[in-house]
């Protein structure tokens, strides 16, 4: 059916249903594909993470700070358990292995969540992501270094 010359004024669409599409003066969060320094509309990983004011990026930054720091400190708690039981993975109780793959498993998780963050392209997000892991790497890093004999950072899990 060709709808080219159709004429909708009048008719009534209380009834259908038109997705995620906004209607009016609805607030929706907007998706950039190219670096943006704007705060208004955006959403952050999930829709109820949605930024209106400039507290709330604020907030939010300093809140992927804390996330990517964890993140760091979670590479640091892997590794120092790792070095602790050094005994090779064939002669490592099951269930400690199982621990263990849990746990890298969840810090993949976490360090793509953060990769998500820097999607975003909005500069703000990504200097917090950056400061974060830069502050997290300057606590526990050389710990981590020094547990795994070689340094492991945010850009590759």
């Amino acid at each position: 059916m060709n709808h080219a010359g159709m004429n909708h004024a009048g008719m009534n669409h209380a009834g259908m249903n038109h997705g995620d599409m906004p209607s009016g003066n609805e607030p929706h969060c907007s998706m950039n594909m190219s670096f943006t320094w704007s705060y208004q509309d955006l959403c952050i990983i999930f829709k109820w993470w949605h930024i209106h004011t400039q507290m709330q990026m604020f907030l939010s930054c300093a809140a992927i700070m804390a996330l990517a720091m964890h993140y760091e400190w979670v590479k640091y708690r892997l590794a120092r358990r790792a070095s602790e039981g050094a005994a090779s993975p064939g002669r490592m109780p099951s269930r400690e292995r199982l621990r263990r793959a849990l746990g890298y498993g969840a810090q993949v998780g976490f360090s793509f969540m953060l990769m998500l963050v820097f999607m975003t392209y909005n500069g703000w997000l990504m200097l917090a992501v950056v400061a974060g892991a830069a502050a997290g790497y300057y606590r526990w890093g050389d710990a981590v270094a020094s547990f795994q004999g070689e340094n492991r950072s945010l850009a590759c899990h």
